[in-house]
């Protein structure tokens, strides 16, 4: 867009800036082009006049202005950047390089401003040019000699600059005589017809030196507030006599300043003086801009009052320069943290592109502010602007600084940094989640402050998106389970939900040993809660379970089918095939049965049903570390199938363990001869190897195995037992279970015959298998 003109210029003049697109208009025989200095690539105006003979009147008064707009400062004034005289394509041109600004009549229009609003803007901006005007005219004793819509702009910030110099005379210096060589007798052609008062006009200048230093620029100034409560650039002169657009107050003001004689016109600090123009968005600017000079009390009660006074801002103003001044203020310490609320307000009906350049570069500015004030504002307002931060700015920028807030000595900062995270974490790199912020997090885990603790834990449930699956499962399980143990109700409540909201998470054995176990007992909380909480996470993770079991089952039925049918159908005869891991076990526990318990026959297992219903005998009682039987033993009554310990029950022996062998189960090949020896054998079922990692095909062919033998064993205890048998008739032996298998297979009592299996021998043998098994 931008073309350097150092190819134009001759001489090897290189010229500090880039030239842009012109402007619509600009004054007299200036071309107004938007540019772009090259050394900060800041913007600018530059205004272009070029002639043939450099001494040309245009020139010469082009050069006055230059000269006059370098030496004048005041704030209402164009400031003065840079100016360039060179030679280019056989013509001299003048470059005089300022602050950025544009044309006033495009800019009322493409503002768009209507109503009270409108009128408040006006009334600030002719204040500012009347505010130049006396300065020129009665601090520095000058005539402008050319005001109007076209010698003023606008600059980025909405504020309105007095420029067009070329005509500016001194006067207290005027010679006598007309058509001396000063510069507004010399250039009066530049200016058109309607702007020039009578006495101009007739180029009486004897009236123009003998009447007062404003009474040229007066005139002027009424052709301005003409023009500017129009809408529209002055076409003749008679138009100054339609007064329908302007204000009522400051009708009659506008009356004298167009006065025909030029000794009655309005000094133009009169009309300043009279406040005409006073408007409660002029007084919000200048109270802003001598922020400085104003005391606490004056800066905190204007403070409070601005938010109220935002609505009546136009939102061009309150974007454009209300935002910077109080942006300024905030940085270096001129305004109170109150103010962030204001500026934040203004952020919020800007555009994400217009945020994200005028509003995010202040704010990562103001985070790294040492005042409470200012950091309490911005944690308790990122919700609004932090969706807006790009992650790269967050993390190297924001983070830093914010993360200084979780070892603040007010609870309440260390709070409002917490909730930050919400935002500002999934905008974090890994690298900064896992070696920074879980650090933070767990030292927030117990923070004397309750409410912080219960906020940490919901915190890490919101991030366990962003963390990997490793970091997930080494730490989330761990800080929810110490939140379930906090005394503080909403933190236990928050570890429930966190528990249930990372499910993905933990996995089956995970939820058995350790997430099952410590939720149950929140399930008799004795706030409600809690208990519901409780009760809806165990509810969750019975299905975890329940789903993980039949995936087992289905694991373990497609191993057996695809590598065992072979070995399970060599079994033995009468037993039940290709059964699943549960099956298996069942067949182990029926030949240990029969081995411990001695000999049966089908006679003595019906005999044995009525009993079932009132002993309270159970298997455990007929098993001894020795081998030694008793006379007989009778089954559970509620259940075909021998009572054993569940898993749970084990667990729970080291209920507030913190060790790392939190619920573990005993080792299968370690402890097995040891239970056999000390334990009842459905105590075994229930603690040997439940859990563990074992191959169960393998288990279901040990089992099988052990059940032959079993049957062997009991054949010859059976022939022994009728040899010395006396008074009873000899019954075949038959081994229960043979036809359904399972735990409850081959359980037999003895009666009738009186048979005894007391052999010391047997017994010692049949324990030394036992073991080895």
């Amino acid at each position: 867009m931008f073309a350097k003109l150092t190819s134009l210029v001759g001489g090897g003049v290189v010229l500090p800036f880039e030239l842009g697109e012109p402007h619509s208009s600009a004054w007299g025989q200036w071309t107004h082009y938007r540019g772009t200095l090259t050394a900060d690539d800041s913007p600018c105006s530059v205004f272009r006049i070029s002639a043939v003979n450099k001494d040309e009147p245009r020139l010469r008064s082009a050069r006055n202005g230059v000269k006059r707009l370098r030496t004048l400062r005041h704030p209402n004034i164009l400031a003065f950047k840079d100016a360039v005289e060179t030679e280019e394509r056989g013509e001299h041109v003048v470059y005089l390089v300022t602050e950025a600004a544009s044309p006033l009549v495009p800019t009322l229009r493409s503002l768009g401003l209507s109503g009270p609003q409108r009128d408040q803007y006006l009334a600030m901006g002719l204040h500012q040019v009347m505010s130049a005007l006396s300065f020129v005219n009665n601090d520095c004793k000058l005539i402008h000699g050319n005001v109007c819509s076209a010698s003023v702009v606008v600059t980025e910030g909405l504020d309105w600059r007095l420029h067009g110099f070329d005509l500016v005379t001194e006067h207290r210096d005027w010679p006598v005589g007309i058509g001396a060589d000063i510069p507004l007798s010399a250039a009066s052609w530049m200016v058109a017809a309607q702007y020039k008062p009578g006495e101009v006009g007739k180029q009486n200048w004897d009236a123009v030196r003998t009447s007062p230093e404003w009474s040229v620029d007066a005139w002027g100034l009424g052709c301005l507030i003409q023009e500017v409560y129009s809408g529209s650039s002055l076409a003749r002169t008679e138009d100054l006599r339609v007064t329908d657009n302007i204000p009522k107050n400051l009708l009659p003001y506008y009356q004298k300043l167009l006065a025909s004689t030029a000794s009655r016109r309005l000094n133009v600090i009169k009309v300043l003086e009279a406040g005409v123009l006073k408007s409660k968005l002029g007084d919000m600017m200048v109270f802003i801009e001598n922020l400085a000079l104003k005391d606490s009390v004056e800066r905190d009660s204007f403070f409070k009052k601005l938010p109220s006074m935002l609505p009546s801002v136009p939102v061009p103003v309150a974007q454009r320069k209300l935002l910077p001044l109080l942006a300024a203020a905030l940085e270096f310490g001129g305004a109170p943290p109150m103010a962030l609320g204001s500026l934040l307000a203004i952020g919020e009906g800007m555009s994400e592109e217009e945020r994200s350049k005028q509003v995010l570069p202040i704010l990562t500015k103001l985070f790294a502010s040492n005042d409470r004030g200012i950091r309490r504002g911005l944690l308790e307002n990122i919700s609004s602007f932090g969706h807006a931060l790009p992650a790269a700015l967050v993390e190297g920028q924001i983070y830093p600084n914010v993360q200084t807030g979780f070892g603040d000595a007010n609870p309440y900062l260390r709070e409002l940094t917490l909730k930050s995270m919400v935002v500002l974490g999934p905008k974090l790199s890994q690298k900064t989640l896992n070696q920074s912020l879980l650090k933070h997090l767990a030292k927030l885990q117990v923070d004397e402050e309750p409410a912080i603790r219960a906020n940490t834990t919901v915190l890490l449930g919101n991030l366990a998106p962003q963390l990997p699956d490793a970091t997930c499962k080494k730490v989330l399980l761990n800080a929810f389970t110490r939140a379930l143990k906090d005394p503080f109700p909403p933190a236990r409540a928050a570890g429930l939900r966190a528990v249930m909201s990372t499910a993905k998470h933990h996995g089956a054995e995970d939820v058995a040993v350790r997430v099952v176990p410590m939720v149950g007992p929140l399930c008799v909380d004795p706030v409600q809660e809690v208990r519901s909480s409780a009760l809806q996470c165990l509810e969750q993770f019975l299905g975890t379970l329940q789903k993980n079991s039949r995936d087992m089952e289905e694991k373990a039925a497609a191993s057996a089918t695809a590598g065992g049918n072979g070995a399970i159908n060599s079994s033995g005869g009468g037993a039940s095939t290709g059964g699943s891991l549960l099956t298996g076990f069942g067949w182990a526990v029926s030949s240990l049965v029969s081995k411990s318990g001695g000999a049966t026959d089908v006679a003595s297992v019906h005999q044995s049903q009525p009993a079932r219903a009132t002993s309270a005998t159970g298997l455990g009682r007929s098993s001894t570390s020795g081998g030694g039987g008793g006379a007989g033993y009778t089954a559970p009554a509620t259940s075909s199938q021998p009572s054993a310990p569940s898993i749970s029950q084990k667990i729970t022996q080291g209920w507030d363990d913190d060790d790392g062998n939190f619920g573990s189960v005993p080792s299968r090949t370690s402890s097995r001869a040891a239970e056999a020896a000390e334990e009842p054998i459905s105590a075994d079922v229930g603690g040997s190897g439940w859990g563990d990692d074992d191959d169960p095909l393998e288990d279901m062919v040990d089992a099988m195995a052990a059940e032959m033998e079993a049957r062997k064993k009991l054949s010859k205890v059976t022939v022994i037992s009728s040899k010395h048998a006396t008074g009873a008739a000899t019954r075949k032996p038959v081994v229960a279970g043979a036809r359904g298998g399972g735990v409850a297979g081959a359980r037999a009592t003895v009666g009738g015959g009186g048979m005894k299996l007391g052999a010391k021998k047997l017994a010692k043998e049949e324990a030394d298998e036992f073991a080895e098994w």
